[in-house]
């Protein structure tokens, strides 16, 4: 495994040497990604990868931008802030012009921070905490991904209307930026409504055995246990959960859900599990924008794309769009032609709101379907609820954050 992602990183900073220096020629342009290939969160890194790599292969075919080729280097965050941070000062150094990536908040937010300093544009692509758009949100940054208090909004409709205002939580949560923002978003959002907290444990980021706070969940008998983990992680968790048949004594929830999670675990264990989506491919039987990426990234993978590549093809699409409309790549001009933009491009219009920079679109509540109703491998969900952004996002008095001015 790590051979092959040398050999990736290898061929991706040749191709950029070929192509440009100190940030592009006269004919060419360079956009860093910056994602993680290894780590807990490696799956999702490499699924915005691939979807970067279709989107910029096909604004090139279609002209580039502004008449310039797009040119990229990718560099592996491991899934450590402190190492996106290292290759987002890297990536300014060697002239580009827009940064993306991450598949953790606390990637996001650092990269937030050096992109705001150098004046870069960061167009952040699997992040979840309220933070990235919110208290650590800045005038460069973008995120088009719901956020925890859009998840625990949608989330709680579902969990009221099966469980009761009374129901009784236990939660075991990733120990950073990320897990804390869910953990507080959902017991804020199900408390107020009448939920009790019996327990809450901290987990380390890249735990493989979760065994000892699954047992103490168990013991308190919860109606409904919340494991706040996401890739590798959320796939220990949830398995071991499974093992331990806390399913046959308590509901599972998982607040946020990537097919690329999913899968690997396939329906005998996903079955019945409640989670909340930023995307899922399955919405591209109802949107044409979504029928079109879903099939070019089917034909280009063999496989499904997940929220993380959804992300990956708007932000990419969405930052070329701007700087065409602004007719520069001066990045205050691109930040003016993003903010309180209007698009359609993988659902019905959605938006980026001027004030904090977040994509405004729908939330959407899953559960894990029964193995005997799949249609293939990576059909694993039933949509059961769609929320409104307009209804679910953080108001200016909710959101404590506070951009930068524009010169």
């Amino acid at each position: 495994m790590k051979f092959r992602m040398i050999q990736i990183l290898l061929l991706e900073a040749l191709f950029v040497m070929l192509g440009a220096t100190s940030g592009g020629s006269l004919e060419t342009i360079l956009f860093g990604i910056n994602v993680p290939l290894t780590g807990s969160y490696s799956r999702q890194g490499e699924d915005e990868l691939r979807a970067y790599k279709l989107a910029i292969n096909r604004i090139n075919e279609q002209g580039g931008v502004l008449g310039k080729k797009i040119v990229y280097s990718v560099k592996d965050t491991r899934t450590d802030a402190e190492e996106a941070r290292k290759n987002t000062k890297e990536l300014i150094h060697d002239g580009a012009v827009v940064i993306t990536g991450g598949s953790s908040s606390a990637e996001a937010i650092v990269q937030g921070e050096e992109c705001q300093k150098a004046g870069v544009i960061f167009m952040a692509a699997l992040t979840h905490a309220n933070e990235t758009t919110g208290k650590d949100g800045h005038r460069h940054t973008f995120r088009w991904y719901i956020d925890a208090h859009m998840s625990a909004e949608a989330l709680s409709n579902e969990l009221i209307r099966q469980y009761g205002k009374n129901a009784r939580y236990a939660f075991l949560y990733a120990d950073y930026a990320w897990g804390t923002s869910v953990l507080d978003s959902m017991q804020g959002v199900l408390e107020k409504a009448g939920g009790k907290t019996i327990l809450k444990i901290p987990t380390k980021l890249g735990e493989e055995s979760y065994i000892a706070p699954l047992l103490q969940a168990k013991l308190a008998g919860p109606d409904v246990l919340v494991l706040i983990h996401f890739g590798k992680d959320m796939i220990n968790s949830l398995q071991q959960a499974t093992t331990l048949e806390l399913r046959q004594k308590m509901a599972i929830v998982v607040p946020l859900m990537d097919v690329h999670m999913a899968e690997p675990l396939g329906p005998e264990v996903m079955q019945g599990v409640i989670t909340s989506m930023s995307w899922y491919h399955g919405l591209a039987e109802m949107y044409e924008g979504a029928k079109e990426f879903v099939e070019l990234f089917q034909k280009k993978y063999r496989m499904m794309p997940g929220s993380g590549a959804a992300a990956a093809w708007v932000d990419i699409f969405q930052y070329a769009d701007a700087v065409e409309r602004a007719k520069t790549f001066d990045h205050f001009q691109v930040i003016k032609a993003l903010e309180g933009h209007h698009f359609k491009l993988l659902l019905d219009e959605e938006y980026w709101r001027n004030w904090d920079h977040q994509g405004i679109r729908p939330t959407y509540v899953a559960v894990g379907k029964k193995p005997d109703k799949l249609t293939d491998k990576w059909d694993l969900f039933k949509i059961t609820g769609v929320y409104r952004g307009e209804d679910l996002a953080q108001t200016k008095k909710e959101n404590p954050v506070q951009l930068e001015p524009i010169p």
